[in-house]
């Protein structure tokens, strides 16, 4: 008995040293900071932390004194990480230095695809600014004339007008004759609309603010994501209400079903064969009772039981 009971103190000992463990390598995950972003904690981690600290995906670089995030092959400057709200703001670099009288064209083109993945989704409340070249000039407040700061690839000629438009521009018809986008950022600045009149110097101070993506369903997530592919996590819009359903794809084979949706699904079959199988069983019990009273009933009578066999009979 003493060896047993020392086998259970060694296994609780050791499961509590791995839980104090644990808690004291949380305990040691300290926020970080970086330039102007003083507070780097979980989920984010600074690549010089601890490997235990911070989540996959969310690894920030200190660089020359700046937040960076290496985004999908794209570096990006870390102007705001709000926690609360589950979302990073971001810059592209070569928006920094937005000049007065002229325009930066930005090193990456914003588009959903290329912003979005498991881990971060696209802010709704950006506002998109288009670098819109024309083959003649536009007389629209929409349109605000500019010119580029430096020579690049897409800029234009000498005989081309170039402006910036704010709002999402889906087709050619959501343009004035003659014009193209050249590209498109976006801006989660306050105070910018495409239905507000804006001058050049307000839509540079928009594309230095930069644009936010959002954690908020990853982080939240986390949890319901992790039990397998058969669990769908709702999350609710402007909310941090989520909802882990579980569901089971009806065109997947039953051999490839997780065993939570093979009991689904064997569950379905026996209830209807409990329905084929337990109608004539139960029907079957019913006339055997009835067969038995009848025949007591009989017996009764034959002994000169008073009893009325209307009483008895089924």
């Amino acid at each position: 008995m003493s060896i047993r009971y020392s086998i259970l103190a060694t296994i609780f000992l050791f499961v509590t040293f791995i839980i104090r463990t644990s808690s004291v390598a949380q305990t040691n995950c300290v926020p970080s900071s970086c330039g102007d972003i003083q507070e780097i904690r979980f989920p984010f981690r600074l690549r010089t932390d601890p490997e235990h600290c911070g989540k996959s995906g969310y690894e920030l670089d200190c660089q020359n004194n700046q937040t960076v995030l290496l985004y999908k092959s794209r570096k990006f400057y870390v102007q705001e990480i709000n926690y609360k709200g589950f979302s990073i703001r971001l810059l592209d670099p070569s928006l920094k230095d937005q000049k007065e009288n002229c325009t930066v064209f930005p090193d990456h083109r914003a588009s959903y695809d290329a912003m979005t993945s498991r881990i971060f989704s696209w802010h709704r409340a950006d506002n998109d600014i288009n670098y819109v070249n024309c083959r003649a000039p536009i007389n629209s407040s929409r349109y605000i004339p500019t010119s580029f700061c430096r020579t690049n690839t897409t800029a234009p000629s000498s005989n081309i007008s170039s402006y910036l438009v704010i709002g999402e521009i889906l087709q050619d018809s959501d343009l004035a004759r003659g014009c193209r986008v050249e590209t498109v950022v976006w801006s989660a600045a306050p105070g910018i609309s495409k239905n507000k009149s804006s001058s050049l110097s307000s839509i540079h101070q928009a594309l230095t603010y930069g644009f936010e993506l959002d954690w908020r369903h990853d982080f939240l997530c986390r949890d319901c994501e992790a039990r397998g592919d058969a669990y769908n996590c709702i999350l609710e819009d402007s909310s941090d209400v989520i909802t882990c359903g579980h569901f089971c794809k009806e065109s997947t084979p039953v051999s490839q079903l997780s065993f939570r949706c093979k009991v689904e699904y064997y569950s379905g079959a026996l209830m209807v064969l409990r329905y084929l199988v337990g109608i004539p069983i139960l029907i079957a019990v019913i006339v055997w009772q009835c067969k038995r009273r009848n025949l007591n009933t009989s017996n009764d009578d034959v002994m000169g039981d008073k009893a009325s066999s209307s009483e008895q009979n089924c």
